[in-house]
């Protein structure tokens, strides 16, 4: 968030800090880490989205990790689910859909954005499989209103099996 559009009665505070006694209530403290849903907790999470503003837009991305080498599978995979929660807004929810993929709910979200989306996820991301050759990320997305919700996470996740 910019300065400039923050609001000007809001402080911004660092994890661990704590409100002393007679301290003002209105401060936001930011999370150290942003907590990765469930496979299950996402799709509902998703659906709850798509029944609560059914018009509104709605997309879902999936991130697939391809190449991992055994040695590397759980420092690489960390390492990019963390810089994927980085590059995510704080209303985007996120989790992990399968041992090697990651799910990500953009409520609001029409099809430029979540294209914009996808693509600046897929740059980040790559860069940071850059540090081992054999590791690919790919980004779908799935994109619709909250009437689709049911569909979107399917939709996105069968596009991997027509290119890879």
């Amino acid at each position: 968030m910019t300065a400039n559009r923050f609001p000007s009665h809001l402080r911004l505070l660092g994890p661990g800090f704590k409100l002393g006694p007679g301290a003002v209530a209105n401060v936001i403290t930011l999370p150290s880490r942003r907590r990765m849903a469930s496979c299950d907790e996402l799709l509902d999470r998703l659906e709850t989205i798509g029944e609560l503003a059914p018009d509104a837009p709605l997309s879902f991305l999936v991130v697939r990790v391809t190449g991992l080498l055994p040695d590397e599978h759980d420092d690489q995979l960390r390492r990019i689910s963390n810089r994927l929660a980085d590059l995510l807004r704080g209303t985007d929810v996120v989790g992990q859909v399968h041992g090697h993929a990651f799910g990500i709910v953009l409520q609001g979200t029409g099809v430029v954005a979540a294209g914009a989306v996808a693509a600046r996820l897929n740059h980040h991301l790559n860069r940071i499989a850059e540090l081992s050759p054999s590791i690919c990320v790919t980004v779908s997305a799935a994109t619709g209103t909250g009437k689709n919700a049911r569909t979107l996470a399917t939709a996105a996740m069968e596009s991997f099996e027509a290119c890879c």
